[in-house]
């Protein structure tokens, strides 16, 4: 994996950080109600990072491995 490719999934892990942040943020200041918009992106972004560290492409596991000989 070149260098940019390595920076946009650093780049798309980093945002799904900060879009679980402002979800979990948006739902605590719900109140006493649910708000769905704040959980929809809270489990949506968590899901996306664990998309991402389960399911790596091919040519990325192919790049790492080689790296670590």
């Amino acid at each position: 994996m070149d260098d940019a490719a390595r920076l946009r999934r650093t780049v798309r892990r980093c945002t799904a950080v900060v879009v679980t942040a402002l979800g979990l943020v948006i739902t605590a200041l719900a109140g006493s109600t649910m708000s769905p918009v704040g959980a929809a992106l809270s489990v949506g972004a968590l899901g996306y990072l664990a998309a991402s560290f389960v399911f790596v492409p091919e040519w990325a596991a192919d790049d790492e491995s080689a790296a670590d000989h």
